[in-house]
């Protein structure tokens, strides 16, 4: 496969996670194929990204392990996505979804405490967004963190 193909791929798959997410009736298959789906998409990236799709990638596994209950696994991913938005110079709205990433991980856990305050603090990296269309979308994502 050519770059091409693997950036093809790794984006498809990162789109059916969105599709899967948004089901309101998904059932445990689904849960699987959200969470293959999520991981598809991370390797694809990791063969045909940089930096800013493999931090997205670890987030997009974190957010399909909160989804189906897995908090430690998306604990893990979360951690990373947010550690790697510091090697570079991520963008402002990238940082503020790492940080809503471990919120949302954190709660999948049952750990308000470390919940609440990862809500706080992606509350304030979302005000600092400077497009006001990736604002609103990473707010409606912290928004709908379990509390």
């Amino acid at each position: 496969m050519s770059d091409v193909d693997h950036r093809k791929t790794a984006a498809e798959s990162y789109n059916h996670c969105w599709d899967l997410l948004e089901r309101e009736d998904r059932s445990q298959d689904d849960d699987i194929e959200l969470l293959t789906s999520a991981f598809v998409s991370r390797y694809f990236w990791s063969l045909a990204g940089g930096p800013e799709q493999w931090a997205v990638s670890d987030w997009m596994v974190s957010r399909a392990a909160a989804a189906i209950g897995e908090g430690s696994l998306s604990l893990t991913f979360a951690l990373r996505a947010n550690s790697a938005v510091r090697e570079f110079d991520a963008p402002d709205w990238l940082v503020a979804s790492a940080a809503e990433g471990l919120a949302r991980a954190y709660a999948a856990l049952g750990n308000d405490q470390e919940r609440d305050e990862w809500l706080r603090s992606s509350a304030n990296l979302v005000e600092a967004v400077a497009d006001d269309e990736s604002r609103e979308l990473i707010a409606s994502q912290l928004a709908s963190v379990p509390r």
